[in-house]
C-alpha cells in the first residue's frame, strides 16, 4: 500500500516536471501571450521569473532511532541509512526482525520431530505408579482445558484482528487511490481548459498558430500521463487488494484449523482414541511451525509499516530536508514552485489582457459606420474592463468597484447586449452583440477556470498535497494499522503456544500405559457412570506385561 502511493506521487512529479518543462516554451519567450497589435494577438518575449529562495540541502535520516537493526547482508554490522524502500540492505534489517520467530519454528519442527521419531522407535514412554497417576491425570486434564482454552482465545483473536486489519488496510489503499485519482482528474481538468484556450475567438482574432501546436503537444503528454498514472494506479491497488485478501484467507484458516485441531484433540484424547489422537499429533506440530512463519511475517509486515509512518511524519516535519523520500518527491526544488506560480499568473493576466483589449478596440469603439471593420452599430453606456487578478508584479490585485471581476463578469455585461439584424448590425442599445457576448464569456470562463485549477496543480508541486497525504496518513490510519497487527501477532502467539503446550500433554496421553483405561476412567467419573474401585490400574504390571511383548 505505502508502495503504491509511493509509486503514484512518483509518477506524478515526473509528469509536473515534464509538463510545465513544455509550458514554458508555452507561455515565456516566443511563445507568450503578447499584446494587442492592429487587431492581431502578437508574440512577444516575457520576462523572466524572479529567482526564488533556495533553500539549502540538509540531509535527514528518517526513522533513524528505528532502522537501526543488524544487517544480513553487511555481516550483521547495524544499518545506519534509515528507512529506505529502495535500499536491500533496509528491507534485510528489516526481515531480520522475524528471524527470532523464524528459529523458533525451525527449532520446534526439528525438536519435536525427534521427540516423535524417539517415541516411535526407541519406546520412550511416561511411567506415573501408584497414586501419582490419579492426580496426574486430574493436573493434566486442568493443564489440557486450560491450553485448549487458551488456543481458542488466540483463535478469536486472530479472526477478529485480521479481519480489523483488512478493512484498515482496504480503508487506507482506497483513501490513496483516491487521492491518486483527484491528482488525475486535476491534470484532466487542466488538459481540458488548455485545449479550450485554442477556441479562444473574441472578434476573429485568434491564438497563434505555433501556441495553439504547442499547447496540442502539451496535451499529448498530459494526457498520455494522466492514463499512465490512472493506469498504474488500478493495476497496483488490485494487486495489493490481491494480497491482502490472500493474507486474510490464510489467517481465517489457520484460525480455523487450529481451534478445530486443538478442540478435537482434547476430545480425542479424553476419549481415549490412540490412533486418530497421533494423526492431530502431526498436524498440530506442522501448524504450529507455519504458525510461527506467519507471526515472524506479520513481525516483519508490523516493522516496515511502523518505520514507513514515522519516516512519513518525520518528512511532513522536514520537507525541505534530503531524504530518502526526496528522490520520489522532487518538491523541494522552491524555484521551480515559484517560476510555475509566476507563469500560471502570467497567463491568467494574458487572457486577461485578450478580453480587454476587444473591449476597447471594438466594444467600447465609437467608430463611425462606413466601411470600418470595428462597427456594428454598438452604441449606450461604456461597457466596464474585466479586472486583472494580478499585479505587474503579479500579486494578488483587489478588483476596483468600475471593473468587473471574472466571477461575475458575464452576468454584467448580459446588460450591454444588443438585439442584431439579419445583417449582423445592434438595431437596439448594446455594446456587445450575442455572438460577441459568448466570445467574451467563453474567454472569461477559460481563465477563471485555470486560475482555479492550477493553485491545486500548484499543490502538488511544491508538495502541500503530498504533505497533507501523509500527515492524514500518519494521524489517522497508521496508529489503527499498527494496533490491528499486534492484535493479530498477539493472536498468532497464543495459538502456537497452545496449541504446542497442548500437543506435550497428547504426546503424554498417546503413550501412557494403559491409556485406554485410564481415559475411561476419567470419562466414566464425569459421566457419574463408573465406581472409582473397579478402574484400578496397576501400572507397573502392565508395563512388565508391555516389556514382554504380551501387549
Amino acid at each position: 500500500m505505502m508502495l503504491l502511493l509511493n509509486y503514484n506521487i512518483s509518477a506524478l512529479m515526473l509528469i509536473i516536471h515534464n509538463s510545465y518543462a513544455k509550458l514554458n516554451l508555452l507561455i515565456i519567450g516566443k511563445d507568450n501571450f503578447g499584446h494587442w497589435r492592429n487587431g492581431i494577438l502578437s508574440s512577444t518575449p516575457a520576462t523572466e521569473a524572479p529567482s526564488p529562495s533556495n533553500y539549502p540541502p540538509n540531509t535527514l535520516v528518517l526513522a533513524g532511532s528505528r532502522t537501526k537493526r543488524p544487517d544480513i547482508l553487511n555481516h550483521f554490522k547495524h544499518y545506519q541509512a534509515g528507512w529506505d524502500i529502495t535500499n536491500k540492505h533496509y528491507w534485510a534489517s528489516v526481515g531480520f526482525t522475524g528471524v527470532a520467530a523464524f528459529i523458533l519454528a525451525i527449532l520446534w519442527f526439528v525438536s519435536f520431530g525427534l521427540a516423535m521419531i524417539i517415541h516411535h522407535c526407541c519406546g520412550w514412554r511416561i511411567d506415573i505408579k501408584g497414586q501419582q497417576s490419579h492426580s496426574s491425570q486430574r493436573l493434566c486434564l486442568i493443564l489440557l482445558l486450560v491450553f485448549t482454552c487458551a488456543s481458542a482465545i488466540g483463535c478469536i483473536l486472530l479472526s477478529v484482528g485480521q479481519d480489523q486489519f483488512h478493512g484498515k488496510a482496504m480503508d487506507t489503499l482506497n483513501y490513496v487511490v483516491n487521492q491518486s485519482d483527484y491528482t488525475v482528474q486535476t491534470l484532466v481538468n487542466v488538459t481540458g481548459y488548455l485545449s479550450l484556450a485554442k477556441t479562444v475567438n473574441v472578434a476573429q482574432v485568434f491564438l497563434p498558430s505555433d501556441v495553439k501546436d504547442d499547447i496540442d503537444h502539451l496535451n499529448v503528454d498530459l494526457n498520455n500521463a494522466a492514463n499512465t498514472l490512472r493506469l498504474k494506479t488500478n493495476q497496483n491497488s488490485h494487486t495489493i487488494k490481491t494480497v491482502f485478501d490472500t493474507v486474510r484467507l490464510s489467517m481465517i484458516a489457520v484460525a480455523v484449523v487450529m481451534l478445530l485441531v486443538s478442540l478435537l484433540g482434547l476430545f480425542l484424547s479424553i476419549l481415549g482414541h490412540k490412533n486418530t489422537i497421533y494423526i492431530f499429533i502431526i498436524s498440530g506440530w506442522l501448524l504450529v511451525a507455519v504458525t510461527f512463519i506467519l507471526c515472524g511475517a506479520f513481525v516483519i509486515i508490523n516493522n516496515a509499516i511502523t518505520d514507513t509512518c514515522m519516516a512519513m511524519g518525520q518528512w511532513v516535519d522536514n520537507p525541505h530536508a534530503e531524504t530518502a523520500l526526496s528522490n520520489i518527491l522532487p518538491c523541494v526544488d522552491q524555484a521551480t514552485t515559484n517560476d510555475t506560480l509566476y507563469k500560471s499568473k502570467l497567463v491568467v493576466n494574458d487572457i486577461t489582457n485578450i478580453i480587454n483589449g476587444f473591449i476597447g478596440s471594438f466594444a467600447n469603439s465609437n467608430a463611425p459606420p462606413g466601411g470600418n471593420s470595428n462597427y456594428y452599430n454598438q452604441s449606450g453606456p461604456l461597457m466596464p474592463y474585466l479586472c486583472y487578478p494580478y499585479d505587474s508584479q503579479l500579486h494578488d490585485l483587489e478588483c476596483p468597484s468600475q471593473l468587473v471581476s471574472m466571477a461575475n463578469a458575464s452576468v454584467v455585461w448580459q446588460n450591454y447586449t444588443c438585439s442584431v439584424s439579419e445583417s449582423g448590425y445592434c438595431r437596439s442599445t448594446g455594446r456587445l452583440t450575442p455572438e460577441m457576448y459568448q466570445e467574451l464569456v467563453g474567454a472569461v470562463n477559460i481563465s477563471y477556470a485555470l486560475q482555479h485549477y492550477a493553485p491545486p496543480l500548484l499543490s502538488l508541486q511544491d508538495c502541500n498535497f503530498v504533505r497533507e497525504t501523509f500527515r492524514i496518513i500518519t494521524s489517522d490510519h497508521c496508529p489503527p494499522l499498527e494496533d490491528r497487527l499486534r492484535m493479530v501477532n498477539a493472536g498468532l502467539a497464543l495459538v502456537s503456544v497452545g496449541v504446542m503446550l497442548s500437543l506435550a500433554l497428547w504426546i503424554m496421553y498417546a503413550n501412557r500405559p494403559q491409556r485406554e483405561e485410564v481415559f475411561g476412567k476419567i470419562s466414566c467419573k464425569m459421566m457419574g457412570k463408573c465406581n472409582g474401585s473397579n478402574m484400578s490400574i496397576d501400572v507397573e504390571s502392565r508395563s512388565m506385561k508391555m516389556a514382554r511383548g504380551e501387549v
